[in-house]
């Protein structure tokens, strides 16, 4: 186990009237990996020991983007406009390319980022996310995430079904990370987030005319996709649909495991990422 210590304070740089919060740390030379989080969450809710291990071979930089977190200003209700929003921050860094990790709603950015500003991107890993107008999950799976309310065992309840699979094993791996990520967490996200970010989903997931995506052979760049063998949330088909229609992807499932299959392997996935980044064809 790495003991890389993960930055608990965050990092301001302001552009196009936006103050994106960030914290960079990790190896001083290398591609910088940047982090693009799952919906609702702000970038404390990465699994340290997932952000320790690829740390350790690369510089890391998390961040909030627009309304999210620390960051100021509302979050956009398309996807489109996200992407241009991570586009201005990592320009504001002064960046001439970087490599993009999107999980969930993050990959959905990753995918329009990669479209808008390719020259930006050298690699992509794209974990439990979807293609626009991909396979949508059941429709009572949508309602649970909408719903609001509820009490603290209620959210828990929701954060285990979403995320992991219903066996002991994927349970009580989920509780592991879950901790870590509490240990570590200071900021939430406001319910403007939620309703912007469940809006844009909603978007991206409409049906399209197009219906053999290729629209997905404009991202040439190599792609790592990743997902559990069962994601209630954002189906698993969709991650073979991403690695079949990307021209340039490969496939990794998870056993056992679902939506949060980096988190139940942090350590098993960091490596895969490492490896997928180190490799100089593909």
């Amino acid at each position: 186990m790495t003991t890389f210590t993960i930055p608990t304070e965050s990092t301001f740089i302001e552009a196009n009237g936006i103050r994106f919060a960030y914290r960079k740390f990790g190896a001083e030379s290398g591609t910088p990996v940047v982090f693009l989080v799952h919906f609702r969450g702000t970038m404390e809710n990465w699994d340290p020991n997932m952000l320790a291990t690829i740390a350790k071979e690369r510089p890391v930089i998390l961040f909030d983007n627009k309304g999210v977190g620390e960051t100021n200003g509302r979050t956009p209700e398309t996807i489109t406009e996200m992407a241009q929003d991570a586009a201005t921050f990592i320009k504001a860094l002064g960046l001439n390319q970087v490599d993009l990790l999107g999980f969930s709603i993050g990959g959905m950015v990753a995918q329009e980022l990669a479209l808008q500003e390719g020259h930006l991107i050298r690699r992509i890993i794209i974990a439990g996310s979807s293609p626009e107008a991909g396979v949508n999950p059941d429709p009572v799976i949508f309602e649970r995430m909408n719903r609001h309310g509820g009490n603290v065992n209620d959210a828990l309840d929701d954060f285990m079904f979403f995320f992991y699979r219903s066996t002991e094993t994927s349970r009580a791996a989920g509780m592991e990370s879950l901790q870590r990520i509490m240990n570590q967490k200071q900021v939430e996200s406001s319910d403007q987030v939620q309703a912007a970010q469940l809006k844009a989903i909603a978007k991206w997931a409409q049906p399209k005319n197009d219906h053999n995506y290729e629209w997905l052979q404009n991202i040439p760049h190599p792609v790592l996709v990743t997902n559990g063998i069962e994601d209630v949330m954002v189906p698993t088909k969709n991650s073979y649909i991403l690695a079949e229609h990307l021209p340039n992807a490969q496939l990794i499932i998870y056993p056992d495991s679902g939506h949060g299959h980096l988190f139940q392997f942090p350590e098993l996935f960091a490596e895969n990422v490492n490896s997928f980044l180190d490799t100089t064809s593909l």
